[in-house]
């Protein structure tokens, strides 16, 4: 079910939190679809952390990297100087007909 990369193009995060990608579906066509990374992903002590939310906020410099690995500066729980974190969402995104679909 994860590893949604491997039957994606197009990819982008936008407004630093949302994976925008074109997802190949059942009959070989590419079609639009996006996902919130805010509603599954949240910050751990300046960890990246699956199934947790909002991992944006206070988040800086935040990318998508090959299509999968996404990287920000994240805070500490003590709202100290920010680490760069790094989560590869193949390990829990994948595509379902054409749909990104978190398997948490």
């Amino acid at each position: 079910m994860s590893n949604y990369s491997q039957s994606a193009e197009a990819f982008e995060l936008v407004d630093g939190h949302i994976l925008r990608c074109n997802c190949r579906n059942m009959n070989g066509d590419y079609v639009p679809s996006e996902l919130d990374l805010d509603t599954i992903i949240g910050n751990n002590d300046g960890q990246f952390a699956w199934g947790g939310q909002g991992w944006s906020q206070g988040a800086g410099n935040p990318n998508l990297e090959e299509g999968w690995r996404l990287t920000a500066d994240l805070p500490g729980s003590d709202g100290g100087p920010r680490d760069r974190a790094t989560i590869d969402l193949n390990e829990k995104i994948g595509n379902e007909n054409g749909q990104l679909v978190y398997s948490g």
